[in-house]
């Protein structure tokens, strides 16, 4: 879409209505210098920081969608409640698995 806009040329620059661009002065304006044109469009939106490093790290091959479903089933509620009622013991750790190794001996 283009929209003819008049604009005047003085000895500071080139002067553009503010209404011509509205909203995209909120946003910031950058100008890009063809061989037969200047154009000037709104700056793009800024990705967060999160996006950002997702981006890096798969332009990199870092960080690839694998394209496979789980193999691991996710805990069952019996399961879980069962490590809910071994890890509130109180006991560190290291003594569960000891315990845990016993019974199965």
């Amino acid at each position: 879409m283009s929209t003819p806009i008049a604009t005047q040329m003085i000895p500071q620059g080139l002067v553009v209505p503010r209404a011509a661009l509205g909203e995209w002065l909120e946003r910031g304006v950058e100008v890009i210098k063809e061989q037969e044109q200047i154009i000037i469009r709104p700056r793009p939106a800024e990705p967060d920081e999160r996006e950002e490093g997702i981006r890096i790290l798969e332009e990199a091959g870092l960080l690839v969608q694998p394209d496979w479903e789980p193999t691991v089933p996710p805990v069952s509620d019996i399961e879980l409640e069962e490590l809910r009622r071994k890890f509130s013991m109180g006991q560190p750790l290291s003594e569960i698995i000891i315990e845990e190794r016993n019974e199965r001996w």
